[in-house]
């Protein structure tokens, strides 16, 4: 009876040191193994690895690859908290870039709508006298002709020495009738006017031509567009340049 017991007590202390050998063996997490070519199926298939970490190991592996980084010395676990750290720096810094080209692109922006500004309120237009000479084959007049007399003013804070650009002159309802080039070489000074005489052969076969003819003064309404200017100080600006 004695050495039955005794045999039961050996049994059973067999049986519990094989599970603890078998828990110490099982029980070890896969994320304190070492790197090795088995590892990398067992994290594919692991239940224990969550989806993120399983693509920041595949991360880690191929920029292994790449850089020719050694990872046998490190533990699943390592690697992945290392490929973690690799990410949210290369996040950083793609912050970084991100911001600096935000920020160059204002500064480009301001820079273009400065240049615009300078453009658009340095010399203002206006349509002051409107008259037609009418066709005369007798005194070699071949087509009617219509002269325009425009007032030019400064409103900006510079000195000009020249400009050019397109003037349209448009119906009282701000539809165009016709668009003419504008040259001056001649300076104007700040808050100073002048006027410019011009003058362009009317196209019988051209109906904006004839309508520009036929427009009174008083309700032709003028826009014009700076092509190019010539500041007194000698810097020049053109539209072509940041447009």
């Amino acid at each position: 009876m004695k050495k039955s017991t005794r045999n039961k007590g050996f049994t059973l202390s067999l049986l519990i040191g094989l599970m603890a050998i078998m828990l110490v063996a099982c029980g070890k997490p896969l994320t304190e193994k070492l790197y090795s070519e088995s590892v990398v199926q067992e994290i594919k298939d692991s239940t224990e690895i969550t989806q993120e970490d399983k693509d920041l190991f595949g991360k880690a592996v191929l920029y292994s690859v790449g850089s020719n980084t050694d990872l046998s010395s490190k533990t699943v676990g390592q690697i992945i908290a290392d490929e973690k750290l690799r990410q949210l720096k290369i996040e950083e810094e793609e912050k970084k870039r991100q911001e600096e080209i935000k920020r160059k692109q204002e500064e480009a922006e301001a820079k273009k709508q400065s240049i615009l500004k300078l453009l658009d309120e340095s010399i203002q237009v206006g349509l002051i006298k409107k008259s037609v000479t009418l066709k005369d084959t007798n005194k070699w007049i071949f087509s009617d002709v219509v002269h325009m007399t425009l007032d030019l003013k400064n409103v900006g804070e510079k000195d000009v020495k020249g400009f050019q650009g397109i003037i349209t002159f448009k119906d009282m309802f701000d539809n165009d009738i016709k668009s003419l080039n504008v040259k001056y070489d001649q300076p104007i000074k700040t808050g100073k006017s002048t006027s410019y005489e011009g003058s362009f052969e009317v196209n019988q076969f051209m109906d904006e031509d004839n309508e520009l003819r036929d427009t009174p003064l008083e309700k032709i309404k003028v826009e014009f567009e700076m092509d190019q200017i010539i500041f007194a100080d000698g810097d020049p600006v053109k539209r072509s340049e940041i447009e």
